[in-house]
């Protein structure tokens, strides 16, 4: 299946189809989507700077590419698996979320279920929300050792102008949340991707609940490869 990024829809399009869902939130109906969704949102980064130019060009990757960069050296794959699978079980040990390993170990992927961090048909985090995503911030704020690339899924439930509008302006929240107070030059690439990549078919509540997810990949980065490359790769505990 092709990836690609979500293009923004307009206001009255995410408002009509809420409505047309029959769950139109006074709290929030989406009236800040256009902020949310502006471009300006993700480009918090200083020009110039190398770092800056490598993680936007990643930003312009296809999400089947990012996930593929960077490339760990083979000399150094079982140095960089055996520290990804101390994180694995790291986080694995809070039992919050589902932790699985791909690109033959490299990478992690952590799956939460979207009913765990939004309201239905809401695109504001619930308050426990930070209880999910404290863990990736932290890996966030160690420099240089991680890439992170988060993906937003929905059900099939509406139309596709409003699955694709939620499926962004969740990942936005997430985006916001995991990149507060954080340095510019973070790894951090979102993508939303509505109803196109279901887990499995939309037939039943148990199906659709498991289809609304958030998946978070995260990647070794370049320190990570290059402490493997000096026989300085050691994992600490978070």
């Amino acid at each position: 299946m092709r990836y690609f990024r979500r293009l923004t829809v307009g206001l009255s399009i995410v408002v009509a189809s809420l409505m047309w869902q029959g769950e139109v939130h006074a709290i929030n109906p989406f009236a800040a989507l256009k902020e949310k969704l502006a471009p300006s949102n993700k480009s918090k980064t200083k020009h110039g700077d190398k770092k800056t130019e490598m993680r936007e060009a990643d930003e312009e990757l296809s999400l089947d590419d990012n996930l593929l960069v960077p490339e760990v050296p083979l000399k150094q794959h079982e140095l960089v698996v055996d520290y990804m699978t101390e994180l694995a079980r790291d986080l694995s040990s809070r039992k919050r979320e589902t932790i699985e390993k791909w690109r033959d170990g490299e990478v992690i992927v952590a799956t939460i279920g979207t009913d765990q961090l939004f309201a239905p048909n809401d695109t504001v985090l619930r308050p426990t929300a930070k209880e999910f995503l404290a863990p990736y911030a932290n890996l966030l704020r160690q420099m240089g050792l991680y890439k992170m690339v988060i993906v937003s899924h929905t059900d099939d439930t509406g139309s596709t102008e409003y699955t694709d509008a939620l499926s962004e302006a969740r990942i936005n929240a997430v985006y916001d949340w995991l990149s507060n107070g954080q340095m510019s030059t973070i790894d951090l690439i979102p993508y939303a991707l509505g109803a196109t990549d279901p887990l499995v078919e939309n037939n039943s509540q148990a199906n659709r609940a498991r289809n609304r997810r958030i998946e978070i990949y995260i990647i070794p980065d370049r320190l990570v490869i290059e402490m493997a490359k000096s026989n300085k790769l050691v994992y600490r505990k978070q």
